[in-house]
């Protein structure tokens, strides 16, 4: 529940002349790119949020990243924002509300930022409006989409609670300025760790998840798995994981054969969500299953995350299979000159030093 009334700072452009202020955004741009060296999920959030608050003040935030990939989400946090219940609303008979402000609206036109308020006219019917944003005490939305010309890396949520004033278009223009940056910084929290898949030595996890959302029982490991993905139970969001959880499920119950899957980064190396439906259990029922990603699974999200042209993924998946150089560029019909050159740069991307580390890192 948002409350209390907010204070807002004198905005950037009123301070400083021209060059000051040309100096100011740039300071705010690696401010945020600086961010991603957050440790946890939660810590990515927090740095974020302080780093914009100074020129778009606010009261609570949601960030998501997105699997590449997929289009599932892949690490979820948030303070003040939306709880559980909230999510829960949205759901009628195991279908998500098809409303036209739903959480996917940001990402759906080229404009990568998008306001919302619930005293809005034109919103004032809205689902998502009347039933779920004053429900929570939020007044209003400024929701940025983590987006460059190669993918969607997430989305960032801003709040404000009934008796604040709307998000103004002036600091939509401030977050539309610094929407690169924040979507440079999604992605190098991602890239900017070493790659790895064995440093999850977990027996895999089991959860069932009843049509509203709600996990009703799990296996054992499944508090373990719950501690890779928050970075640690006194570092995580109140709902942090659930909402995790909650979201593949639903991204499932759109797809054709109700399954999906997530590839999740965690502190310790890269975790694969899948969500299938299940059978004799009612409509909307679902098995989440978490366990250690494989090198092939890991790929394609990999060769987003890192910036891999469709070649370079591919010398890659064969590499994993066993295949010598020689062997790549006969398959490929390239020369070995080139299939070297492919891993030169995958090598300087993924940031490893050569084959054996490159192999060491995804084979499993």
């Amino acid at each position: 529940m948002i409350a209390g009334r907010l204070s807002l700072d004198k905005l950037v452009d009123n301070e400083c002349d021209h060059c000051q202020v040309a100096e100011k955004w740039d300071a705010l741009r690696r401010g945020l790119i600086g961010a991603a060296e957050a440790g946890t999920v939660a810590d990515l959030g927090s740095a974020l949020s302080a780093q914009l608050g100074r020129v778009v003040p606010h009261q609570g935030y949601i960030l998501t990243g997105v699997d590449p990939a997929s289009g599932t989400a892949c690490f979820h946090t948030r303070e003040y924002g939306y709880g559980a219940a909230a999510a829960r609303r949205l759901i009628d008979g195991g279908q998500v509300e098809p409303d036209p402000f739903s959480s996917g609206q940001p990402l759906k036109g080229p404009d990568r930022v998008a306001v919302l308020s619930a005293e809005d006219p034109r919103y004032r019917h809205s689902f998502w409006a009347h039933e779920v944003m004053a429900y929570e005490g939020v007044g209003s939305e400024l929701r940025i989409a983590l987006a460059d010309g190669r993918s969607v890396w997430g989305q960032l949520w801003l709040l404000r609670g009934l008796d604040s004033r709307p998000f103004s278009p002036a600091e939509a223009g401030h977050a539309r300025r610094l929407a690169d940056a924040l979507a440079t910084a999604t992605r190098r929290y991602v890239t900017g760790r070493p790659l790895r898949i064995h440093g999850l030595d977990r027996t895999p996890g089991v959860l069932v998840v009843d049509a509203g959302g709600r996990i009703t029982s799990s296996t054992p490991s499944v508090g373990q798995w719950r501690d890779q993905f928050t970075g640690a139970p006194r570092s995580s969001c109140e709902g942090e994981f659930e909402s995790l959880i909650w979201s593949i499920t639903q991204t499932a119950a759109l797809q054709p054969g109700g399954a999906a899957l997530a590839r999740v980064p965690t502190l310790q190396g890269w975790a694969t969500l899948t969500s299938q439906p299940l059978q004799g259990t009612g409509p909307g029922a679902a098995a989440v299953t978490i366990r250690p990603a494989s090198g092939l699974e890991l790929l394609p999200a990999v060769t987003a995350w890192h910036g891999l042209t469709f070649r370079e993924g591919t010398v890659v998946e064969h590499a994993l299979e066993g295949l010598s150089a020689k062997q790549i560029a006969r398959r490929l019909s390239l020369s070995p000159h080139t299939v070297n050159d492919h891993f030169k740069a995958i090598y300087r991307k993924i940031g490893v030093h050569g084959r054996d580390e490159l192999i060491a890192r995804l084979a499993h």
